[in-house]
C-alpha cells in the first residue's frame, strides 16, 4: 500500500470525491475535514499503511437488513471501523456514508488521525469502481470523546452541533420515515440528544452497546 507521501493534493480530492458519491440528500453534512487534514500528514511526510478489515465490520454488515431510502441509518462508530462497515455496505448494497466527521486530526492531538486518514485513502481507490443504488446511512465518529487531555497534547475532540446533522424536519423533508441508529459503546449524550430532536418528528431505534452485544452474539 503506498505511503501518504505518495498523495498529491488532486488525488485527495478525488478520493473524497469517492467517498461523497452517492450522498444524496445528506451531502451537505458530508465533512471535508479529514481530507483537508490528510494534507498535514503528507507535508509532515508520514509513512503511514491502511490497518486491515477488522472482522467486526463484516458481521455488522450481515446483520443489518437490506437498506431502503426510506429509513436513515445512523452509526457512531470508532473511526475505522466506521470507514471498513462504510466500505462493506457501499460493496454489499451501493449504499453510500456521509461522513459527519468535524474534528481535525493532528498527530500532535488526542483524534490523531493515523489510522483514519490511512483508511480513508485506500479505500478510495476501491470506492471509485462501486455502484451507488441504495441512498445514505449517516456516519459519526465515536472517538470524538476519546482520550484525556494533557499539557502536551493537543485537545482536538468535539461534541456533535445543530450544523453536523440534518434536523428532523429536514429528514422528513428527504422522505425519511424512520431512523434506526446504532452506537459502538452505550450512546453519547450528544447523540442522545440528537435522536431525542429527530424523534419529535420520527419514530427512532437506538441500539447501542454493539461491542458488548457482538461480543456475546
Amino acid at each position: 500500500m503506498p505511503t501518504l507521501r505518495t498523495w498529491s493534493e488532486g488525488h485527495i480530492l478525488q478520493v473524497m470525491r469517492a467517498w461523497r458519491r452517492g450522498c444524496g440528500p445528506l451531502t451537505p453534512w458530508f465533512r471535508a475535514t479529514p481530507f483537508a487534514a490528510a494534507l498535514q500528514y503528507r507535508d509532515r511526510s508520514l509513512a503511514v499503511r491502511c490497518p486491515e478489515e477488522p472482522g467486526a465490520a463484516r458481521r455488522l454488515a450481515t446483520v443489518l437488513p437490506r437498506p431502503t431510502r426510506s429509513r436513515l441509518w445512523i452509526f457512531d462508530l470508532p473511526g475505522p471501523l466506521g470507514l471498513w462497515l462504510a466500505w462493506e455496505l457501499r460493496r454489499r448494497w451501493g449504499h453510500s456514508a456521509a461522513l459527519a466527521w468535524n474534528g481535525w486530526y493532528d498527530p500532535r492531538g488526542l483524534l490523531d488521525g493515523h489510522s483514519e486518514i490511512s483508511i480513508l485513502l485506500a479505500l478510495g481507490r476501491r470506492l471509485a469502481c462501486t455502484s451507488i443504488t441504495a441512498g445514505a446511512c449517516l456516519l459519526f465518529d465515536s472517538n470524538r470523546h476519546a482520550g484525556n487531555a494533557g499539557p502536551h497534547v493537543l485537545d482536538n475532540r468535539y461534541r456533535l452541533n445543530e450544523e453536523d446533522a440534518p434536523s428532523a424536519e429536514q429528514l422528513a423533508g428527504m422522505g425519511i420515515v424512520q431512523v434506526s441508529a446504532f452506537s459502538w459503546h452505550l450512546a453519547a449524550d450528544d447523540l442522545k440528544a440528537y435522536l431525542d430532536h429527530v424523534r419529535s418528528r420520527l419514530p427512532v431505534a437506538l441500539t447501542d452497546d454493539l461491542a458488548l452485544k457482538m461480543a456475546h452474539g
